[in-house]
């Protein structure tokens, strides 16, 4: 009997017909707000019968949950306003798209820069209530990055200094969210002396100046100063280390979402900055990119400057390219590591070109994959939308763990690649794959005729891993070696001649005044007699538009006027 009534209860129907919903109601007490310049986070109140969204139209705002069930609050991430005038952001709560109300919020202009430049004074021992205008009055780094305005310098004397400073959208409540957030468009120089006075010079050489992350810190150094004028950020003679981008959740930095887990080292939004003398080493991450996360249309240009041993769980070791422009000269990507692909760099953004110029650079050493996963790039990764000018570069010794293809550089997805005086050698492509078009030294990936490489007066040789050392379609060969062939101007293999990459080149070593390491070849050999002449050099500069303080020359800066030698490095 009692199962009967139970059946009968769970059977009883409902008259759809009668139910009616609430009428959707939803307002905001308040519709017009006025905020401060400086602040971070706020908590807005909302009145609704229903569930209910909110959404913006500016990308300074950022909502820390946009949804609720009912009359309650919503917290709103509000980037600091830089700039002098205010700016003013359209906030809608909605039930449907018929029912919503809109809030006006109004963040006030920041200080005015003052009408001189001014230069603070950072030691170890600072203190916060000191101006820092002198070495006398030193303050902190955080005290300074502060108080310093658009064009301001920033000197800071050897030591190894920990941020203590919460990121712009971050958790304060979170000790690991502490950086060294530059938000004002200034100049950093680090190396002097710990007991610097009046009249000291920096050497960072002697006194290294480090920003740590204390293996502890999601972001060691996070750039978000919004170009203004002629200002952008610049850093000279610093070493950023020791940051583990990790945790779960995003932090939102001029209005983009930036995740914990990406970018151990240094993060770059939306801002310009010139790294010169400096390094960035030894940052890991469980995630994406351990080194330098360059996004949202940044702009970075790298001189004199080393990023190496920085290791994450997957894709983008060294560098990682997000939508933006890099320039690098004079300097090196070496020994990182990434689980995933693109051990180097590595570049993707599906809706805008990212951009990448390298001129003598060193990519050496890098590393991807692992045992039994088919990891591409070691070396460069080029992905969606990239386009890449590869100038006097060494790319050496990069290898590909299990069975990937394109150790030393790999396209995929409608890149463009232009390889020119450039050396590809002894990168070792995965082992265990039959492919016949692998490609050990460069490689065309998925739909290749999507893709554009053109190698011009360059050497592809001594890659190892695969029988083929390029692979893939749509590769286009000009004054270049691959392997033991040799092709001439006219892109016609030069009967009767053979490289050999066993004896026909230097050691790889340090040469000269070139800042990385690089791969001369021998006098007297193929790479030395069938190269692009001055003039044709010339032509092929003009039409490439390079650089032209860089493309006449070798990687260690010696002049190419009269000679006819392919690869990065003249003979010795």
């Amino acid at each position: 009997m009692i199962l009967l009534q139970i059946f009968v209860t769970s059977c009883y129907k409902i008259d759809l017909e009668s139910f009616q919903a609430d009428t959707p109601e939803i307002s905001f007490p308040e519709l017009t707000i006025t905020v401060p310049s400086k602040l971070d986070t706020i908590e807005l109140p909302i009145v609704a019968n229903l569930p209910w969204r909110v959404k913006t139209n500016v990308d300074w705002l950022t909502f820390v949950k946009p949804n609720g069930e009912g009359t309650g609050t919503f917290k709103v991430a509000i980037a600091r306003n830089r700039v002098t005038t205010a700016r003013t952001a359209e906030i809608i709560g909605y039930i449907t798209g018929d029912t919503q109300v809109k809030m006006t919020l109004i963040q006030e202009g920041g200080e005015p820069a003052p009408d001189e430049t001014r230069h603070f004074h950072v030691k170890m021992s600072g203190n916060p209530d000191k101006d820092g205008l002198s070495w006398t009055d030193a303050t902190t780094l955080a005290a300074a990055l502060e108080e310093a305005k658009d064009g301001d310098f920033i000197h800071i004397a050897g030591g190894t200094y920990v941020p203590t400073v919460t990121v712009t959208g971050g958790s304060t409540a979170n000790a690991n969210d502490h950086t060294f957030e530059i938000a004002q468009n200034i100049h950093i120089i680090g190396g002097y002396p710990a007991d610097a006075t009046e009249g000291s010079v920096a050497d960072p050489e002697i006194y290294p100046v480090v920003l740590s992350g204390n293996d502890q810190n999601y972001h060691v150094v996070v750039v978000s100063a919004i170009p203004e004028g002629d200002h952008y950020v610049s850093m000279r003679g610093i070493i950023i280390s020791k940051g583990h981008a990790g945790s779960s959740g995003n932090v939102s930095v001029n209005g983009v979402n930036v995740a914990r887990n990406y970018g151990g080292g240094l993060v770059v939004v939306k801002s310009k900055l010139h790294l010169d003398n400096c390094r960035i080493h030894d940052n890991v991450s469980d995630g994406h990119i351990p080194g330098v996360y360059m996004l949202a249309q940044a702009e970075v240009i790298m001189r004199n400057t080393s990023i190496s041993n920085n290791r994450g769980i997957s894709n983008g070791g060294g560098i990682w390219n997000d939508g933006s422009t890099l320039y690098m000269y004079d300097s090196e990507v070496i020994g990182n590591i990434a689980n995933g692909v693109g051990g180097g760099i590595y570049s993707l953004n599906t809706g805008v070109d990212t951009y990448n110029y390298l001129y003598n650079v060193t990519i050496a050493d890098n590393q991807v994959g692992a045992v039994g996963f088919a990891r591409v790039g070691a070396g460069i990764y080029s992905r969606e939308r990239s386009r890449y000018t590869i100038v006097n570069c060494s790319i050496y010794g990069n290898k590909n763990i299990g069975t990937g293809f394109g150790a030393g550089i790999t396209a995929y997805g409608g890149s463009t690649v232009d390889i020119i005086n450039t050396t590809i050698s002894n990168n070792e492509g995965g082992v265990g794959n039959a492919a016949s078009n692998g490609g050990s030294g460069v490689f065309n990936n998925n739909s290749p005729t999507a893709n554009t490489i053109n190698i011009y007066n360059s050497i592809v040789s001594g890659n190892t891993g695969h029988a083929n050392e390029i692979g893939g379609a749509n590769i286009n060969l000009q004054s270049s070696i691959v392997g033991s062939a040799v092709y001439n101007y006219d892109k016609a293999i030069e009967a009767g001649q053979s490289f050999d990459p066993s004896t026909m080149f230097s050691p790889f070593a340090q040469y000269g005044t070139g800042f990385g390491k690089s791969l001369p070849v021998l006098n007297n050999t193929p790479a030395t007699l069938f190269g692009m002449t001055l003039l044709q050099l010339q032509v092929l500069g003009a039409n490439l538009d390079l650089d032209e303080n860089y493309y006449l020359q070798d990687q260690n800066n010696g002049s190419r006027t009269g000679t006819t030698v392919m690869g990065a490095a003249l003979p010795l």
